[in-house]
């Protein structure tokens, strides 16, 4: 994969990560096998491409895979839910522009990132037991999936609040410190505050001393972050954005970690300061499951889907705005990834999981629908197994 999502999406973790294949072969004689180890198991897959995931997505059983030198088979416990990267990768659109070329017999695998347990090592692997936990990205909708070794976190157990460190905690962490660079004192907005990564984009920022503002659609949520330390909360179905903004940073946004795109990107521009940054993490209000998405950019600026998935950096004056904002320096996201989980383990950092349980590789489009739905708060995890 090139660079994402995800963001809120997978595409530009796994350009750190790796990525994390799965095939349809048996297992070799290599690879450490506790006895449990079923012959097949079940994964939602694609067989070609469709206008919604809720079409192409089926479930089919599939062998065991083939467990190579340095990879890892995980027992699927928990994934994330990302609806802006399974819409594009069930669509075929943009980096996934590949799944095109899927067949009954070739299909693509479905699902992001997750959390499991070793079921099986490849012989060069030293550093993972079979019984270990782990998180992973690729092909979490699935009972099993296979990853190489040297992409994998492991945890100290698998629990559902690890999903949303792996991708919405790491990029949340890498946009505002790496690529935003805040510094005490400054304004930041956090719009879709609530959300998978929002929720972690708000305390990053008061880690680094700032004055943060979070937009979100409902009292609830607001009471959310509130207790996540958002200075000030600004509910976009009630108040006026723009006029809250004014009021509450007459000399500009320091930076803005923007995922809803539509009309909020372009107020987020409208109230920048001087010299300040725009963060693009998604455009979640102009993905395709909303009928409006249209109208809610065609007075716009900057067209939201070119900035993210071309990754740009446009200059705006002395403003910079960086659209898909992952860190261009990948070596730096290293020590996101310690800072995230030492944060959690400390108790510092909290990871959010939605109240709506979902079960089972059934519930997956359920879950998917769910998360376009605006009534989420933190993270849409799914309980395989």
């Amino acid at each position: 994969m090139t660079m994402q999502i995800l963001l809120l999406c997978c595409l530009w973790i796994q350009l750190v990560s790796g990525f994390a294949a799965t095939t349809t072969n048996s297992m070799n004689a290599n690879t450490k096998i506790p006895p449990v180890l079923p012959e097949t198991y079940r994964a939602l897959v694609a067989e070609g491409t469709g206008s919604s995931f809720s079409e192409v997505a089926t479930i089919r059983s599939l062998s065991i895979p083939t467990v190579g030198d340095d990879d890892i088979l995980i027992c699927v416990k928990y994934a994330g839910v990302n609806g802006g990267c399974e819409t594009f990768r069930a669509r075929g659109e943009f980096a996934f522009q590949g799944n095109a070329k899927a067949t009954e017999d070739d299909p693509f695998h479905l699902g992001a990132e997750g959390v499991g347990i070793v079921a099986a090592v490849g012989s060069n692997v030293i550093d993972y037991n079979v019984g270990d936990a782990v998180c992973f990205v690729g092909s979490a909708f699935s009972e099993y999936s296979l990853c190489k070794a040297t992409t994998l976190w492991k945890i100290p157990e698998a629990t559902p609040e690890y999903v949303g460190l792996r991708i919405s905690g790491l990029t949340a962490c890498a946009m505002l410190e790496q690529t935003g660079r805040l510094q005490s004192g400054e304004t930041v907005l956090i719009t879709a505050a609530a959300g998978g990564a929002g929720h972690f984009a708000v305390q990053f920022a008061k880690f680094a001393g700032c004055k943060v503002i979070g937009t979100c659609g409902s009292k609830e949520k607001a009471k959310v972050l509130g207790s996540l330390g958002c200075d000030h909360v600004i509910n976009y179905k009630e108040d006026d954005v723009a006029a809250e903004l004014q009021r509450l940073a007459p000399d500009g946004l320091d930076a803005v970690l923007e995922g809803v795109g539509g009309n909020m990107l372009q107020i987020a521009l409208d109230h920048l300061a001087p010299k300040g940054r725009l963060l693009q993490i998604g455009y979640i209000s102009e993905y395709p499951h909303n009928p409006e998405a249209k109208a809610e950019s065609s007075k716009n600026e900057l067209d939201a889907s070119d900035l993210f998935w071309n990754s740009k950096t446009v200059q705006r004056g002395e403003q910079t705005i960086y659209g898909n904002a992952w860190p261009k320096d990948y070596g730096a996201v290293a020590s996101c990834k310690d800072r995230v989980l030492g944060l959690f383990q400390e108790r510092k950092l909290k990871s959010l999981v939605d109240d709506k349980e979902f079960v089972g590789l059934e519930s997956v489009t359920e879950a998917i629908q769910h998360m376009l739905s605006s009534k989420t708060i933190g993270k849409v995890v799914v309980r395989i197994q």
